[in-house]
């Protein structure tokens, strides 16, 4: 089938629902509009589903502060050719990160179990507009870092003594758990205003991630992984339509010696000591498939493009690609970004990158982040910003290119 007529079946299938009939005038069974996964391949509609495309954290707060920026973002998208975006599906409280300098942060959870009626509905117009865009959600529940509150919200409300980043008290501690849960209850089950669908029952979220980046510096790994098999059973009681991921770097511990180790010049990704171990994580029977991020620099690889940095970011793609393989499961890139505000670094790097997931057709990944205006367009070097901003034309060009090549792997 010819992408653009993929293209159109899939938005009609996505929007209306669809039952197939024979030439015999009998019904046949109809097509399940959610992403599957089966043979370790995401799968949608007996076809195979690939996909290249960008992280848009902001927007669920960006429709209160300038509801014109998410729309421009969703055109933006759709002329990119992108089906799948990453954003947040949680904002909490107004202790920790940019809630306790902004009062018009869109918060969602206002006090632990207390939820903003108005913040919920900014969320629902938000995917309800991505929907008519032809885009599919993976949505985290809460985050790792300070920003949007996180597990250092929760941490505070429990009264924990350093709650930030505080890994230990979260998982342990029964009230934060309590909440937690009782947050994803209330949002699995909520009713899209917009739409009339319960989130738990929408195709276009395409899954739910149980943290942004995860980690529990110091302790062993299996601790965290017990609380993701724990919370991924929470999870899939309620919404087993649905894909489910961790949301994790994909660092790990003791350099198994299942990575291709003497391509890494650098190995602290693989010994990093955060508590964490993509292939415990990866192996939990609930978790769909295997999630990391990339950022050279942050993990040890310099802000200078190098072979030795090549070496290691188609080390880390491959190795993460095949080790999910192995254990039957799909594997995300679910962020990567390059801190070199659009320039002959990025591009070489970012060239780089996308040919490494064109040759090891790689099963989804996610930019951090392309932006179509000023909005987020400077917070982070990595971005593309385009057709405002700086106007990367040429980046964004080749981003696009890469875009349509990994999308046209559908149906194969």
């Amino acid at each position: 089938m010819k992408p653009m007529i993929l293209k159109t079946f899939i938005m009609f299938t996505f929007l209306q629902g669809i039952s197939c009939s024979s030439a015999t005038g009998i019904d046949d069974e109809p097509l399940n509009p959610f992403v599957t996964v089966e043979n370790g391949r995401f799968m949608l509609q007996n076809s195979v589903f690939r996909f290249a495309g960008t992280n848009a954290y902001y927007l669920p707060n960006y429709e209160k502060l300038d509801p014109a920026a998410v729309d421009r973002a969703f055109d933006l998208f759709e002329e990119t050719g992108i089906t799948v975006i990453r954003m947040w599906a949680f904002y909490d409280g107004y202790d920790c990160g940019y809630s306790q300098y902004d009062s018009d942060e869109n918060v969602i959870q206002t006090s632990p179990g207390v939820y903003s009626e108005s913040a919920l509905k900014d969320l629902d117009r938000v995917i309800a507009k991505g929907k008519q865009h032809g885009i599919r959600f993976i949505l985290p529940l809460i985050n790792y870092w300070d920003e949007l509150g996180g597990i250092c919200q929760y941490n505070t409300w429990a009264g924990a003594e350093n709650p930030s980043r505080n890994m230990k008290f979260f998982i342990s501690n029964s009230n934060t758990q309590l909440w937690y849960r009782n947050y994803i209850s209330m949002l699995l089950n909520r009713i899209n205003t917009e739409t009339g669908i319960a989130y738990k029952d929408e195709p276009a979220i395409l899954s739910w991630q149980i943290i942004n980046e995860g980690r529990n510096s110091g302790a062993y790994p299996e601790e965290l992984r017990d609380w993701y098999a724990e919370i991924a059973q929470f999870i899939k009681s309620i919404a087993p339509k649905q894909l489910l991921g961790t949301g994790e770097e994909g660092f790990d511990e003791d350099t198994p010696n299942v990575y291709s180790v003497n391509r890494y010049n650098n190995t602290y990704v693989l010994r990093a000591n955060e508590g964490t171990s993509y292939i415990m994580n990866t192996s939990i029977p609930e978790i769909d498939y295997g999630n990391a991020h990339w950022y050279a620099p942050d993990f040890g690889f310099g802000n200078t493009p190098s072979q030795n940095l090549f070496d290691a970011q188609h080390a880390w793609i491959a190795d993460h690609k095949n080790i999910a393989e192995a254990i039957g499961k799909p594997f995300v890139l679910g962020e990567y970004g390059f801190p070199g505000w659009g320039d002959e670094r990025t591009q070489e790097v970012y060239s780089h990158l996308w040919e490494t997931a064109e040759t090891v057709s790689i099963d989804g990944s996610l930019l951090w982040q392309l932006t179509a205006d000023y909005i987020k367009c400077y917070e982070f070097g990595g971005n593309i910003c385009w057709p405002g901003g700086r106007q990367d034309e040429e980046l964004y060009l080749r981003f696009k290119n890469h875009v349509k090549k990994i999308n046209t792997f559908i149906g194969l």
